[in-house]
């Protein structure tokens, strides 16, 4: 009489494990793809930021023509391009005045009511196409803001540069670098698509008091 083999015996000589160098290789190729993935979930968190940011400024600058018009007051929206991270200062301001120009085309520097900082989350930031547009900040018109950044760490009460945009109780808009312009929001610091990092960009129309957001 043959005597019956254990079923879990008939594979016993069959059973291999895995060498030192397909683990390696297995690991290798779980790493990079984990790379790869991280890389991909970070750009996308980036691209989020940077439209949440753009999305964040079109709309404090639709409310700055929207508080113009219902207080028959100017507002002023003072960007910051500069910044190089958020412990130098908020991204820009929103600043109701006290009343509206008399027209002179020399008007005296006007009150300001209060001034409201506004950041960007993370290293999102505003940049200008040109630094030629920046404010002339000798001018009498211009506001400094709250807090003023600093461009020259030699000299600590000089302001960094800054950009205009005034809201008029009349419904128009006055960009004092320029009767438009355009500036853009990215985490590279350039305005260029594919410079570094996702960019928005936010352009501005003194005749129709038009923002939109590409």
């Amino acid at each position: 009489m043959r005597r019956a083999r254990p079923i879990g015996g008939r594979f016993r000589g069959d059973q291999r494990g895995f060498t030192l160098p397909e683990v390696l290789t297995t690991i290798a190729i779980l790493g990079i793809l984990i790379a790869i993935a991280v890389a991909i979930w970070l750009s996308l968190i980036e691209a989020r930021r940077v439209d949440a940011a753009a999305n964040q400024l079109a709309s404090d600058l639709r409310l700055a023509h929207t508080r113009a018009t219902n207080q028959l007051a100017d507002w002023r929206v003072v960007l910051a391009p500069e910044r190089a991270g958020e412990e130098e200062g908020p991204d820009y301001y929103l600043m109701p005045l006290n009343g509206v120009y008399d027209g002179s085309g020399s008007p005296p520097a006007p009150e300001v009511d209060e001034v409201i900082p506004r950041t960007f989350e993370g290293n999102v930031r505003i940049q200008d196409h040109s630094d030629t547009l920046h404010d002339d900040q000798g001018a009498g018109w211009w506001v400094n803001p709250e807090a003023p950044q600093t461009s020259d760490l030699d000299v600590p009460d000089t302001p960094a540069p800054s950009r205009t945009l005034e809201f008029n109780s009349d419904g128009t808009m006055l960009a004092y670098s320029g009767p438009s312009g355009t500036v853009c929001v990215t985490v590279s610091g350039d305005c260029v698509e594919g410079g570094g990092g996702p960019v928005r960009e936010i352009t501005f129309l003194s005749a129709t008091s038009r923002i939109s957001v590409d």
